[in-house]
């Protein structure tokens, strides 16, 4: 081989590594999807003392929070018993209801700590959380029950039922 076919060849050989390094973009893309979830734990019954010891602040239960939308989100709460009141706009306080009940048990709620103020023409509370909870084990809040004896309350049965709902903002 002559220096003037080595030149040639080494140069082609340049060319095609050249070309094989100066391929397509392969571009890596995906997506995560919005996760926004509220669980309830474990729940407490709250027993047969109401009538006379009451019940300071017990925990009727524990929620999850999970929410990996960065604008953050809402919780919800709804009381059922004071919900159904709204009508007359002037119910802003918790109660256990029964079926016969005449008179209602009124209870406080906090939730993470923070009470429970109830809205007057919903019966909802609304806490805004601006912060993503994304952890795999979420961030749990306790919903607690404060109640006086309910020495005047008629026998039976008293209930409410709390819904949590989340959304993200």
């Amino acid at each position: 081989m002559r220096n003037g076919q080595a030149a040639v060849i080494i140069a082609g050989l340049i060319l095609n590594a050249a070309s094989a390094w100066a391929g397509t973009d392969v571009i890596l893309s995906g997506s995560v999807a919005a996760i926004t979830t509220v669980t309830i734990g474990s729940t407490a019954a709250l027993g047969t003392t109401l009538g006379t010891a009451g019940l300071t602040a017990f925990t009727v239960a524990t929620a999850t929070e999970i929410n990996n939308v960065t604008a953050g989100y809402t919780v919800t709460l709804t009381s059922a018993s004071s919900a159904a009141q709204t009508t007359d706009h002037s119910i802003t306080t918790l109660r256990l209801t029964g079926d016969l009940a005449t008179t209602p048990i009124p209870y406080s709620m906090t939730y993470g700590g923070v009470t429970v103020a109830l809205d007057a023409t919903l019966g909802t509370q609304v806490f805004t959380r601006t912060t993503t909870v994304n952890t795999p084990n979420g961030d749990t809040k306790d919903l607690n029950i404060t109640t006086s004896a309910a020495t005047s309350a008629h026998a039976g049965t008293y209930t409410d039922t709390v819904t949590l709902t989340i959304a993200a903002l």
